[in-house]
């Protein structure tokens, strides 16, 4: 890692630090005071997951593999690869307090997994909490990025109409001015994502009320789950939620002008919310893969129900494809990625990963399966670009 690299991890850190939300989402629960000290809560388990994924542990700390991103060495670019981390960190976030920590999600830490409802409805309240959190500082990022520029018009539409051709060459302006004319797109830009963030936490803080009646109160829910078992328990495991806006074969289930609603407003009832809560994770010799979503969703549910119709070869890979082009929040075993997968087919599942993440609008079909039988070799390959420290 050069000079500029590692300034740039420097300020990026500095940021985020001051956008980091420590708050316990359940405060003010009837059933449970909040303890008062916020912990790191794991959004994919530990004890009973990550470890079971985890290469190393014991007196070293398990470590796994998730797909991330680094500033390229021209700090140009930013290239998406397979980062090493330990588990102790990995996956958690700052949304609860010890006790409802503990409350909240025993029924799926300390009781074996056996698909029931209650278990499902836990499993994607998780899920959609560590969404709820993330939005929550993402949108207060965007406020630490704006300043005083976050109620300010230092876009307006005549530098909206201009800039075009200016990228084309066919306009030319004062550097000074095309700097003011880049800087109030960047914050234009910063402006729209504070804005959808808003949206995103009004739906998902909906989500979240509604599965916790479900679970405390045992309520009906507007969600209901699709379940399905993979045979092998592969060290793969993911806890997310997502707007989907394609299928696992790259077919629009969201039309444009839904696209444009859903990024414009935020759903006028439970009927309407396009969020998915996804859970993959291995247990008890199986891989146990949950879809949660609302229950006016019907055409998620009829992309879900065409996956599982498929021949196991072909649902792996249709399974994969949602993973890679939706989910950000996953974890790998390490040797079983560089003992499964050659240099190449390591490089493209990152790119896979990296196009829908860089743009939500896209989706990058692949023939990619990431569950694979589990190797019998003992010998291990390195990722490109890793060192086996943890990144």
């Amino acid at each position: 890692m050069n000079s500029e690299q590692i300034e740039f991890k420097k300020l990026l850190g500095q940021t985020q630090k001051e956008a980091s939300i420590k708050a316990c989402l359940r405060v003010g629960d009837e059933q449970l005071e909040c303890s008062g000290k916020v912990v790191h809560a794991h959004s994919i388990q530990r004890g009973k997951i990550l470890e079971s994924i985890a290469d190393g542990g014991g007196e070293n700390e398990g470590k796994i593999y998730h797909l991330g991103f680094s500033p390229a060495e021209d700090m140009q670019s930013m290239q998406p690869e397979f980062k090493l981390q330990g588990i102790k960190k990995f996956s958690t976030f700052t949304g609860f307090c010890g006790g409802h920590d503990k409350a909240i999600f025993q029924p799926i830490e300390d009781v074996a997994f056996s698909a029931t409802t209650k278990q499902q409805n836990i499993y994607a309240y998780r899920a959609a909490a560590k969404e709820l959190h993330s939005n929550l500082e993402s949108k207060t990022f965007c406020e630490v990025l704006l300043g005083d520029k976050l109620n300010v018009d230092d876009f307006p539409p005549h530098y909206q109409m201009m800039l075009p051709h200016i990228k084309r060459g066919e306009r030319v302006v004062p550097d000074f001015i095309l700097e003011v004319i880049l800087q109030g797109e960047k914050n234009h830009n910063i402006r729209i994502r504070h804005m959808q963030c808003g949206h995103s936490i009004s739906e998902l803080q909906q989500i979240c009320d509604n599965l916790t009646n479900a679970i405390e109160r045992e309520e009906s829910s507007e969600f209901e789950h699709v379940y399905h078992a993979l045979e092998g328990a592969f060290p793969i495991a993911c806890s997310a939620s997502f707007i989907p806006y394609f299928d696992h074969d790259g077919r629009r289930i969201i039309s444009k002008q839904e696209e444009q609603r859903v990024a414009q407003s935020s759903a006028a009832s439970h009927a309407d919310m396009k969020n998915v809560m996804l859970n993959v994770f291995p247990e008890g010799g199986k891989t146990h893969i949950i879809f949660t979503f609302s229950k006016g969703n019907l055409s998620f549910k009829a992309s879900i129900e065409r996956l599982l119709k498929l021949e196991d070869e072909a649902l792996k890979i249709g399974l994969s494809n949602i993973v890679l082009n939706y989910v950000e929040n996953s974890a790998y075993g390490p040797k079983y990625i560089n003992d499964n997968f050659s240099p190449d087919q390591i490089k493209k599942i990152a790119e896979v990963f990296a196009v829908s993440a860089i743009d939500r609008d896209k989706f990058r079909k692949s023939d990619i399966n990431l569950f694979v039988a589990r190797p019998t070799a003992t010998t291990q390959r390195l990722v490109p670009g890793g060192s086996g420290r943890e990144r």
